[in-house]
């Protein structure tokens, strides 16, 4: 426990969709704590408006007008950063475009695209852009925006398969950066934003206006990329003041051995769901530790 304050003097942050919505929240926080901040956008005129109120509040702020779905884009973005702020320390990923689809019947194909063109492969390329001069450095910290609809959610299929793909993008990047100094979380969010505004529950969206506004996730995920935050590869919910972990678990299930049959696994299928003996699984290969005998992982 410390009294001192989250300071990010020397540190130069990208932070995409920060026109609006949660990326401005994050973007004017992280400039009132010191941070340098390219504030990127598809949007010229919303980019600049966060670009203004950060300078007239007596911050630094760098306009960043690209296209995160453009690899091509997103390098140059980089190059921009470097260029004109001496460094880059952070990447702040919150761009995305589209919420619910609807039903998968409802979902097009087009926009099925289109949001994982940002959602996902707008991150990936973000962070690649990047990746290579956090890794020179021997220092990064990296945010990936998610979402609790990555554990599935009705009306929104394509966006919480975009969210979904973001765990795993978080929890590889966590591994690879682990030796080089920089660290990945995954935000996931809520706050009353454009997306949530397309909710189809009328109850659903009142609820979320009244008690989910955007500035108040910005403290914890402003945190999750200072110098002191103690985790990587962790998934984080943060909404209306609370700031919680999703963990991803497995168990040790049912084990026949190599003459397993169907019938063995209709009848012992309680067993396989069982959650006794559950432990916290961070990567893929922590699984390995439910096998045994001639199965077990060599050590």
């Amino acid at each position: 426990m410390t009294s001192q304050s989250l300071r990010f003097d020397d540190r130069v942050a990208i932070v995409t969709g920060a026109g609006r919505g949660l990326g401005r929240e994050h973007a004017l926080l992280l400039a009132a704590r010191g941070a340098f901040v390219v504030v990127n956008d598809s949007s010229e005129k919303f980019a600049h408006e966060t670009v203004k109120d950060i300078r007239e509040a007596g911050g630094r702020a760098l306009l960043a007008v690209y296209d995160v779905a453009d690899p091509s884009e997103c390098e140059a973005m980089v190059a921009h950063t470097l260029r004109e702020c001496g460094g880059l320390h952070i990447v702040l990923n919150n761009a995305g475009r589209g919420g619910p689809t609807g039903l998968v019947e409802d979902t097009s194909h087009e926009q099925m695209r289109m949001i994982m063109s940002t959602h996902a492969e707008g991150t990936f390329n973000v962070c690649k852009a990047a990746w290579m001069h956090l890794k020179r450095q021997k220092f990064g910290r990296i945010l990936v925006t998610s979402s609790g609809s990555g554990l599935g959610v009705m009306y929104s299929i394509a966006y919480s398969m975009a969210k979904a793909a973001l765990f795993g993008l978080t929890r590889s990047l966590a591994l690879e950066g682990a030796e080089h100094g920089i660290k990945v979380n995954a935000l996931l969010p809520i706050g009353y934003t454009r997306s949530a505004a397309l909710n189809p529950n009328e109850d659903t969206r009142q609820w979320m206006e009244q008690n989910f506004p955007p500035a108040v996730v910005a403290p914890t995920a402003v945190f999750l990329v200072h110098d002191d935050v103690p985790c990587s590869g962790e998934l984080i919910n943060s909404g209306a003041g609370r700031v919680a972990r999703t963990a991803t678990v497995g168990a040790p299930g049912y084990y026949k051995g190599l003459s397993l049959s169907p019938e063995d696994v209709r009848d012992n299928f309680d067993t396989a769901l069982s959650m006794d003996g559950a432990r916290e699984l961070m990567q893929s290969r922590d699984d390995l530790q439910f096998y045994s005998g001639d199965a077990a992982f060599p050590q």
